[in-house]
């Protein structure tokens, strides 16, 4: 809890001055490793932007390949990359260049080992300082994050190759030194969950904001994650700001990113219709430890019903008929944040979104496994555009030997998906084909009675 109340004191002065990085008919480019490719800190950033600003119809990409380095990167970027055509790249990398068994606990005597270490991160450096320049050079605005952590301070089980996150500070640091060269704006995860991961591992020294394998975060990292980012452009926090005054002139005056109509004080009674123009940001139920350890919903997911001139006592609210619950009038008064009651009408439409978005996203997914296989398992074989040659390629390569299991599983899903790539990517193209309807404001009616 001390995580949240340094950080909440540090955000607080930029919520002033909140504003959207991406605008209108913009295409995002997410570039990277396995956390970009696995996705999940930047589907949350496209379902924050998605649900706030429906009328900007961004669009966003999963250009990420588990396992890939920066040179990885330059390789796939015509066909992979800027086949998208995008207006802004966003790139996080450095987990893998900074070659991690290097850093194994058996090699620390190793004759030149330190060389090898030092080897890489120059070589990362070169790489990154190339991507950006790529960008640059075809009008592409670019976005830097710095790698997220390394968790070698978690006591949990597991081995534990200490220097990897002093290597990735090495690497956020070469980052932060290019946007200031570049004058491009850079996202400090490395910093920020090395933050909030000694405040939770105070009290439990087994904790941890990333996954047990100490590099890919799990749900929670990634909405921390994608909090960092959307604190870094001081994003807006009002969903909507919804008053019901004294009469509706009144009301509409002092609402925010709503439409208030029909406005009736009618003794213990208040009516209205009011229409938002965003909808809340759907948590999922993994999520909810990081509202414990950053203020996102203060930050970010504000949607206020505030009622002014109350008679002291219990009210009871609904929205279009369903009964939302019972509250004191100084409650209502200072503001109900409708943004955490699952049962609005509001939260359900963000809900349908959100299953909408996530359907394309296991599409898009699918077809990032079979990018996956190409660039990094069998982009040298001889023929790989002939199935049958990519099958005896497993069945000679891989199939008898007990320590590819990963690389087995992935050929598998490749022999099995390809023929289906053109069905898939034709279904991926049309999966958001209903998002616009579904976008739509929808007015809806308050009805506030006296208990």
């Amino acid at each position: 809890m001390r995580a949240f109340i340094i950080i909440s004191c540090f955000f607080v002065t930029s919520l002033s001055a909140s504003a959207q990085l991406f605008k209108k008919d913009d295409r995002v480019c997410f570039v990277g490793n396995s956390i970009t490719h696995n996705g999940d800190y930047w589907h949350n950033v496209a379902l924050w932007y998605t649900t706030r600003y429906p009328q900007l119809g961004v669009t966003f990409f999963n250009c990420g390949i588990s396992g890939d380095v920066t040179r990885g990167i330059i390789h796939r970027m015509d066909e992979d990359i800027l086949v998208h055509k995008p207006t802004w790249a966003v790139i996080m990398i450095g987990m893998n260049d900074v070659n991690r068994p290097l850093y194994d606990a058996k090699r620390v005597n190793e004759p030149g080992i330190k060389d090898q270490q030092q080897q890489a991160l120059a070589i990362y450096k070169k790489n990154l300082d190339s991507i950006i320049r790529i960008f640059r050079s075809k009008g592409i605005k670019v976005v830097l994050q710095t790698p997220s952590i390394y968790d070698q301070t978690s006591r949990m089980a597991g081995n534990n190759l200490y220097g990897v996150n002093d290597a990735l500070k090495t690497c956020a640091g070469y980052i932060r030194e290019f946007a200031a060269r570049y004058n491009v704006p850079v996202v400090d995860y490395w910093t920020s969950l090395s933050t909030i991961n000694a405040e939770v591992q105070r009290t439990d020294s087994t904790a941890t904001v990333i996954g047990k394998d100490r590099v890919h975060p799990g749900p929670v990292g990634h909405l921390l994650m994608a909090w960092e980012f959307l604190k870094t452009f001081k994003s807006s926090p009002i969903v909507a700001t919804i008053v019901a005054d004294r009469d509706t002139k009144s009301s509409q005056e002092k609402a925010q990113q709503a439409k208030i109509t029909n406005l009736v004080r009618d003794g213990n009674t208040v009516t209205f219709t009011a229409e938002e123009q965003a909808l809340p940001f759907p948590l999922r139920d993994e999520q909810a430890f990081a509202l414990e350890l950053a203020p996102f919903t203060e930050n970010f997911n504000r949607e206020v019903v505030r009622f002014n001139f109350l008679k002291p006592g219990n009210y009871t609210l609904w929205i279009d008929d369903v009964e939302i619950g019972t509250y004191f009038s100084g409650e209502l008064e200072r503001g109900l944040n409708l943004a955490l009651i699952t049962k609005t009408p509001q939260y359900q439409q963000a809900k349908k979104v959100q299953a909408l978005l996530q359907n394309s996203w296991r599409l898009e997914g699918q077809l990032r496994q079979i990018r996956l296989v190409e660039y990094r398992f069998i982009n040298t074989l001889p023929g790989r555009e002939n199935l049958e040659v990519v099958k005896n390629h497993y069945d000679t390569g891989f199939a008898k030997k007990p320590d590819t299991d990963y690389v087995k599983k992935l050929l598998i899903g490749y022999i099995e998906q390809k023929p289906k790539e053109a069905e898939t990517r034709r279904q991926w193209q049309s999966s958001l084909d209903s998002l616009p309807l579904l976008l739509k404001p929808a007015a809806h009616k308050y009805v506030l009675k006296k208990v």
